[in-house]
């Protein structure tokens, strides 16, 4: 729908704009409210295609569909879709001047009950009411671009070419995803959870959970007079505050081998369903996690991982950033406009063999490639033990290198800087600041050597903001902890509960993370990293990182180049 005043003439063509648009969504729109997504075990045939057809554009058949605008324009495949538009949720988008309004079952069938007060509360006289569809009129609109009222839609609409079969197919999953409520939400609660790696020292575990267990708690206290207030609202409050529920926490742990991860998580979600994932803590990568989420449709709201799955396909998971793999981009985007006696090698990285190791080394190694910078070599060590002897000695084998590059945790580097081979000749040194943290420059540095730590994380400033969360940790008997995990806990529980506020009782988990896309960049709430935003199916909130160099002289951090983005490759 159109935002700009309007007079008679223009409020009839906007009236037609307006349904063409919400007839085009409705292909889109209503499947993002059902708990059955594409792919799940208990979706069937008949769901999946609907729903590829949805969003890919792909016909049962295996061809793409097609569609024609009344301008003489021809859409195929995913040219197609309708969630360009309308997104997946199918509660309608923005741009400029022009609002695409919801498309859900509901609103389709049901338009008073989406656009009004709800279904006991009456609708001022003003408010504009749209015609209603029948499984008829709809796939005659969905074909030849006619509203229930027989006004013809907006040339931009596209008509699509669908035989009886796939229209079917199409109308019939959409109107069964309508009628479906998310999973982990009764009249009374809506349920989140956790998931917490075993792995993971009691400090750092505690540091996550004890700041959600106590954001649910306040969320609680202070909303749990709405459903009371909503009996006596006004339509304009009846709405929200009937969406209020109470919100239940669940800690998920999984321990074992990581291959068993996804069966732990399926019993979990088996014994007591939820409506997403918030926050959570990882010793490693959250592959396994982020798996069970696309196979369920369930959102995952920044864990604290240091090896996110950034290769395949990923929808429900928001992170905070691309990890270490984001960390290796910048370095090699550094390393490229420094002179060509750093730049041109000998490059040395030394990594440990564990998750986030090989994801950091194998992420340079691409990246400095890409660069023109060939000339690395690998120094691997044992995923866990002590640090093997003839370390750091070995670095220095054949070329000395120019540049030395440490994927290793702080305390690899203190005894790195203990032994007697501490003092190895080159020129510069780089740490990352995900893995070994800021202070670990401190035992490398040296009158000789340079040293620098790549940091994804805000720099201390904007300290006010960073205090109102400590303020808020210390009124409420938090224990201290690592502020990076509190301050990214805090964050994710702050933007879920923004997030639910604006959805009214649309409980449906793509309309969810829309929200979350579009609400990133303006939260009040701060996290460990900087300039956090989201565009439209964006899934890394934070693009770029500092490259900090150490004073021994002083022991602080200077900022080299300020905040660097890699280029997307």
């Amino acid at each position: 729908m159109t935002g700009p005043p309007y007079g008679p003439a223009e409020k009839r063509e906007s009236r037609i704009t307006v349904a063409a648009f919400f007839l085009a969504a409705f292909s889109a729109v209503v499947a993002a409210f059902s708990p059955l997504h594409a792919g799940t075990p208990d979706a069937s045939p008949e769901v999946d295609r609907g729903m590829r057809m949805y969003r890919d554009g792909i016909l049962p058949s295996g061809e793409k569909m097609r569609a024609d605008t009344a301008g003489g324009v021809t859409f195929t495949g995913a040219m197609a879709t309708c969630e360009k538009c309308h997104r997946r949720s199918g509660m309608g988008s923005s741009e400029g001047g022009t609002r695409v309004r919801p498309v859900t079952g509901a609103a389709l069938y049901h338009p008073k009950e989406v656009f009004g007060a709800g279904h006991d509360r009456k609708l001022p006289v003003t408010t504009r009411i749209y015609p209603a569809y029948t499984d008829e009129s709809l796939a005659r609109a969905i074909r030849d671009g006619v509203d229930p009222e027989g006004r013809r839609f907006d040339y931009a609409m596209p008509r699509y070419n669908l035989t009886d079969a796939d229209l079917a197919l199409l109308i019939g999953y959409l109107k069964s995803l309508s009628t479906s409520g998310a999973p982990g939400v009764t009249d009374n609660v809506i349920r989140f959870a956790t998931v917490v790696d075993s792995r993971v020292s009691p400090a750092r575990r505690n540091a996550v959970v004890d700041v959600l267990r106590t954001f649910f708690r306040d969320k609680n206290a202070g909303t749990r007079n709405e459903a009371g207030r909503a009996r006596v609202a006004p339509w304009t409050d009846y709405r929200k505050l009937r969406a209020y529920r109470i919100w239940g926490l669940d800690v998920w742990e999984l321990s074992g081998p990581e291959e068993t991860w996804e069966a732990q998580l399926e019993e979990h979600y088996r014994r007591k369903p939820v409506f997403a994932l918030v926050s959570g803590v990882s010793a490693q990568g959250w592959e396994p996690v982020h798996r069970f989420c696309e196979q369920h449709g369930i959102p995952s709201l920044f864990p604290n991982t240091d090896a996110p799955e950034v290769s395949g396909p990923g929808y429900y998971t928001v992170y905070f950033s691309r990890g270490v793999a984001l960390e290796a981009d910048v370095l090699a985007r550094h390393l490229s406009g420094e002179p060509d006696d750093i730049r041109r090698g000998p490059v040395v990285q030394m990594y440990r063999d564990n998750e986030v190791g090989r994801a950091a080394a194998g992420a340079f190694r691409k990246s400095l490639a890409a660069y023109g910078v060939s000339d690395l070599r690998d120094v691997r060590l044992p995923a866990t033990g002590d640090l093997p002897e003839g370390v750091p000695e070995e670095l220095t084998v054949g070329n000395v290198p120019a540049t030395v590059v440490l994927w290793l945790p702080g305390s690899d580097m203190r005894i790195l800087g203990e032994r007697p081979g501490g003092a190895y000749p080159p020129r510069r040194i780089y740490l990352s600041s995900t893995i070994a943290g800021t202070a670990a420059a401190a035992a490398l540095g040296a009158p000789n050597r340079e040293v620098y730590v790549v940091h994804p994380f805000a720099l201390p400033r904007g300290k006010e903001v960073q205090d109102r969360i400590r303020i808020w940790l210390a009124a409420r008997k938090v224990p201290p902890g690592d502020e990076r995990l509190q301050f990214n806990a805090f964050f994710a529980a702050g933007i879920t509960g923004d997030a639910l506020d604006r959805m009214l009782d649309f409980f449906s988990r793509d309309y969810m993370l829309e929200w979350v896309e579009h609400m990133t960049e303006e939260s009040p709430n701060p996290s460990a990293y900087p300039r956090l935003s989201l565009g439209p199916g964006q899934r890394f909130a934070s693009k770029g990182s500092y490259i900090l160099r150490y004073a021994p002289e002083t022991g602080w951090f200077f900022p080299v180049g300020g905040w660097i983005v890699p280029e997307v490759r």
